[in-house]
């Protein structure tokens, strides 16, 4: 541990008040960076890494005009301004009230897009599909204690979707590195987060996922996309095998 704000090696729990609260305050911001935490005055590195993941996920997928998406942490709604025009239905959920009411309002015009209010976990199921083609986890695993991941991914088996891709920020480090109430100077806020490595992850797919198999991963972030000295974007691309 190197000081009580930023904790290597050590698991520890953040606060899901202070996580809430600081997202329901980003969602006032207009643009990318309210999602993945980029300089208000250099949005260069946001709109690369998006046209980056968009162009990534687009690859693995060859038909998109028929798939059904759930998107967990959907937050400003980047994945249903890229996914628009080009899918049959779009769900995303979000904590956020503030970000639901926004999306509700820029994507009024979209037929095919539906936004709710739900954690990713306290999920509803009965007010979803049975199942879904596409589930997207983008960013949000990062904000969420160990204690409930389980449920999340279970859910993941219970909605028993085609594909899943899962965009998360880890450490590159050889352990966790955690965020505790750590001031951050470009965010000029306190800032909670968990750096999970690559392998906690895929024990989860491992343990759970079974029916899943891992066709596509690796970091995602380079020096143009905001690649950081300890923490990157690890990406999987998972599909059902049976």
């Amino acid at each position: 541990m190197l000081n009580k704000t930023r904790i290597y090696d050590e698991k520890v729990d953040i606060n899901n008040v202070d996580v809430k609260s600081f997202w329901e305050k980003r969602a006032s911001v207009k643009d990318l960076n309210s999602v993945l935490l980029g300089s208000q005055k250099d949005s260069k590195h946001s709109d690369l890494r998006n046209e980056k993941e968009f162009i990534l996920l687009k690859s693995f997928l060859t038909n998109l005009k028929d798939l059904t998406v759930l998107d967990i942490g959907c937050g400003i709604g980047r994945w249903a301004n890229n996914l628009k025009d080009e899918i049959k239905l779009y769900h995303g959920i979000d904590f956020s009230e503030n970000f639901i009411k926004g999306n509700k309002e820029r994507f009024k015009d979209y037929k095919n897009l539906t936004f709710m209010v739900m954690s990713a976990t306290d999920m509803d199921l009965s007010k979803l599909n049975s199942t879904y083609d596409l589930i997207i986890i983008n960013g949000v695993l990062m904000y969420i204690n160990d204690d409930k991941l389980n449920g999340i991914f279970n859910n993941l088996k219970i909605l028993s979707p085609k594909y899943i891709y899962i965009q998360e920020s880890t450490s590159i480090l050889n352990d966790r590195l955690t965020l505790k109430d750590f001031y951050s100077k470009e965010l000029d806020t306190q800032y909670n987060a968990i750096y999970r490595i690559k392998s906690e992850y895929e024990c989860y797919f491992k343990n759970i996922l079974t029916d899943y198999k891992i066709q596509s991963t690796d970091l995602l972030l380079d020096k143009d996309t905001g690649a950081r000295e300890e923490t990157n974007a690890q990406y999987w691309f998972l599909q059902k095998e049976k």
